[in-house]
């Protein structure tokens, strides 16, 4: 049915006509020599094509005023605006001699990277590929003010901008995978590889993203099968066990009409952790010396595209990933940063967990292109499910849902639909993105669906016997709407006016039982309370308003603000009569001041920004009532700071990279309430005046590249690369920190004809830092993890 609607409005919009125009050009290299298979491609559009082998394409147009982007391998892209029917030569230079212009879609519309009053990281795929960027993990300090905390496996991470983060499943940063938003946590991990770009928006992005986007937002393309074939063969090899092999093709299957692609990983690596059982709370000699934190992934994405016409597109995008292992780092961890700074390879655990994950990401896009403007409909589906076992936390847990130990938890399953339209006249004085977006969420959430199995033999817990499991189950269910629209006007040929506004309503519902409510016990079940229900509704108005000053098209100097927030939610535990059982949204309000400069001969970029953010009604866990627990509102923050983005090529062949964010920030009006569970007394800490948890004192990262030609067919890059991140702590209390620490990386490249060589580097010292650590170390636990040690590896790439 839903089909049926998305084509219907598309049918009506057939009734606009659009006029045609005949682009034709010629693509050479600065020595007058044609380069054959360039792609050009038309912004805010599916149209493109790619030249001939003498250079030469040809290309309908449905308007005269578009921004196209030209590009090649080993040269760097270029972007031409066209405002009439025209013939051009194109002059494209080796990308390592310019920077090429970067084109982003952050206001959910393509656009060049200095056009845009946001302040946005942009990594492009060579970027990727030269800084090994193969999860999330990879953007800490190549983007400013980023933090990446992992709680053992990269599906259940904590991504920190600006030092705004989450305390539970809904994410403060919101991560989207080719218009798939990853609702919950437990949706992200999935393994980059074909990736067009990468663009990190810092600050609330709440207008054009809506919930969970008060931190920033991380937009994820892979990439799309054009009018080319093209694709490549990776194997890779590295210590630790590693394994990393993938294969990718794209093609048309017929041309200019109906596209193909396809793109495949396998990837597993053994545990940098060795077990020592003896130290373990139940000792196990038998596991002693195994490793822990094994993984392995398999990953597919398949894209089909129909061109139906010059006004109609329809794309298919599928990407599905199963993550196993018998080792699981997943929720494991050390006793104390004490004992993993001593010894970082070592970890005490009475048994080895498993998990596996399975998620299916789906995304049916289709467009009208009119004259001045483009319609889409974006159809999203997400499935999702966990099993894992014998999690050792401390104390058992494995998933549960009806009667077997380590069952896989039912899916969690999201529908998403958005419809749009898009300004597209690039002369016209008025700029527009408008649209309306919904959502359901069926969600079973890992940590309140689990068996806690009873192992203390001195322990009675009602008389059960030791082998018996504590019952915890949840199911949510959640649906959204939303509104939104964003304008820009140009006061004058240099001044541009942006404002926004979104409005958002969500309603959620979970069932769910209380601690102790359910036992099983030698295949039979004891029930003490049935389980309840409970609902909430949430609404959000989310503005933004931003003035620009762009003296040229070479640089912008702009000022905004900017509203962002993640959704309330209910306790999915039996509180007391009386006990607030819901809690409401968490909000952030950004003020930015930014400066974004190209130079006119493409060889230096830069971009500085200075922000301030008032975070309120943060949501976290306090005592609501004698021995219990719950998420509530509890208190603000502020985190102001600069950052700043820069690139340049100083002569042929030489090119430097660096960011650096410094943050300051602080709790206000944030109270902790506590119980003593030996006295039962009521303990309340005001943390007011701590740094906010996870969010660096500073990051910087430096990067130097240098290519030559070393002999007439082979090319020869080297890399270097430096991050530092500064002092932090993991927790709200201020008592488990995080030194500064310094990684160096490096990686070597030969590159002859379709092949190429590279040997890589990670954390080339040896560095001991943490990978995670607690939010809040009230109750005496400071459980950590430290990060990866030295890594090392190879590859061999055939590209095609």
């Amino acid at each position: 049915m839903k089909r049926v609607l998305i084509l219907a409005i598309f049918a009506c919009s057939f009734l606009c006509a659009t006029a045609q125009i005949t682009l034709k050009g010629n693509v050479i290299d600065s020595q007058g020599n044609p380069i054959p298979l360039a792609n050009i491609s038309v912004l805010n559009s599916d149209l493109g094509t790619a030249t001939d082998k003498k250079g030469l394409f040809t290309l309908k147009l449905n308007t005269p005023s578009k921004a196209v982007v030209v590009s090649a391998l080993g040269f760097a892209a270029q972007t031409v605006v066209i405002f009439e029917e025209s013939e051009l030569t194109i002059v494209l230079l080796e990308q390592t001699t310019v920077l090429g212009d970067v084109v982003v879609s952050a206001r959910k519309r393509e656009e060049t990277l200095v056009a845009s009053p946001i302040s946005i990281s942009s990594l492009s795929s060579k970027t990727i590929e030269d800084t090994r960027t193969w999860g999330l993990d990879g953007l800490t300090a190549v983007v400013p003010n980023y933090l990446y905390q992992e709680s053992g496996v990269p599906f259940q991470a904590i991504q920190s901008i600006r030092g705004i983060q989450v305390f539970s499943e809904n994410p403060a940063v919101a991560t989207y995978i080719d218009d798939v938003n990853q609702l919950d946590i437990l949706a992200n991990g999935f393994a980059l590889t074909d990736i067009e770009r990468i663009e990190v928006l810092r600050g609330p992005q709440g207008t054009l993203f809506g919930r969970n986007a008060m931190g920033g937002v991380i937009n994820i393309l892979t990439k799309q099968p054009t009018n080319k074939t093209e694709g490549f063969a990776e194997v890779g090899f590295g210590n630790l066990s590693l394994q990393r092999h993938a294969i990718s093709i794209k093609t048309p299957l017929v041309k200019n009409k109906l596209f193909f692609g396809f793109n495949g990983l396998f990837q597993s690596r053994d545990g940098y952790w060795e077990n020592d059982a003896s130290l373990a709370p139940i000792p196990d000699i038998s596991l002693n010396g195994e490793s822990v934190g094994d993984f392995s992934n398999l990953y597919g994405n398949l894209s089909l595209k129909w061109l139906a016409s010059q006004k109609l597109s329809l794309s298919l995008n599928v990407k599905g990933q199963r993550d196993w292992s018998d080792a699981s780092g997943f929720f494991v961890s050390q006793p104390n940063e004490e004992i993993a700074f001593e010894n970082p390879d070592k970890i005490y655990l009475s048994r080895l967990a498993s998990h596996n994950r399975n998620i299916v990401n789906t995304a049916l896009v289709a467009k009208h292109f009119g004259e001045s403007y483009t319609l889409s409909s974006i159809t999203t589906y997400q499935n999702l499910v966990l099993a894992f076992e014998d999690i050792d936390f401390p104390g058992f847990f494995h998933s549960f849902v009806d009667d077997e130990i380590s069952e896989k938890l039912p899916p969690q399953e999201v529908w998403s639909q958005e419809f749009r339209i898009n300004s597209v006249n690039l002369d016209s004085r008025w700029q527009y993105t408008g649209g309306l977006f919904g959502f359901t969420q069926n969600a079973f959430e890992p940590s309140t669906n689990l068996a806690q199995e009873l192992t203390d033999p001195e322990a009675d817990f009602f008389g059960l016997p030791r082998g018996s499991n504590i019952i915890s189950k949840n199911e949510g269910s959640n649906k959204g709407f939303a509104a939104f629209g964003e304008f820009t006007v140009n006061l004058t040929q240099k001044f541009q006016f942006t404002g926004g506004l979104r409005y958002d309503y969500e309603e959620r519902k979970a069932t769910f039982n209380g601690f102790g409510d359910l036992i099983f016990s030698n295949g039979t079940f004891v029930e003490f309370n049935p389980e309840i229900t409970e609902n909430g509704n949430y609404s959000a108005i989310s503005p933004k308003a931003a003035v620009s000053f762009t003296p040229n098209n070479n640089s912008n100097l702009y000022a905004s603000y900017t509203r962002g927030f993640r959704a309330g939610g209910i306790n999915a535990q039996r509180l007391p009569e009386g006990t607030k059982q819901t809690f409401d949204p968490e909000y952030s309000n950004n003020f930015e001041l930014g400066y974004k400069v190209n130079t006119p001969n493409n060889r230096f970029r830069l971009g500085a920004t200075a922000f301030y953010i008032d975070w309120t009604d943060i949501q976290f866990f306090n005592l609501v009532a004698p021995s219990t627990f719950a998420r509530e509102n509890v208190g603000d923050a502020r985190s102001l700071g600069v950052e700043l983005e820069t690139a340049i090529i100083p002569v042929n062949g030489l090119q430097f990279d660096a960011s650096f964010g410094f943050t300051d920030t602080e709790y206000k009006d944030f109270e902790l309430v506590r119980q003593d569970f030996l006295s039962g007394e009521e303990v309340r800490t005001d943390i007011s005046g701590n740094s906010l948890g996870n969010a660096p004192e500073y990051t910087l990262f430096l990067g130097a590249q240098y290519t030559a030609g070393l002999s007439k067919e082979i090319e020869g890059t080297f890399r270097t690369e430096l991050r530092s991140i500064g002092r932090y702590y993991t927790d709200i209390q201020n008592t488990l920190e995080q030194p500064s620490y310094t990684l160096l990386n490096a990686r070597v490249t030969f590159g002859y004809k379709n092949y190429q060589l590279a040997i890589w580097g990670q954390n080339l010292t040896d560095e001991t830092y943490l990978a995670f650590g607690n939010a809040d170390t009230s109750f005496g636990s400071r459980n950590v993890r430290t990060a990866a040690p030295l890594t090392f590896g190879s590859s061999v790439i055939y590209r095609f």
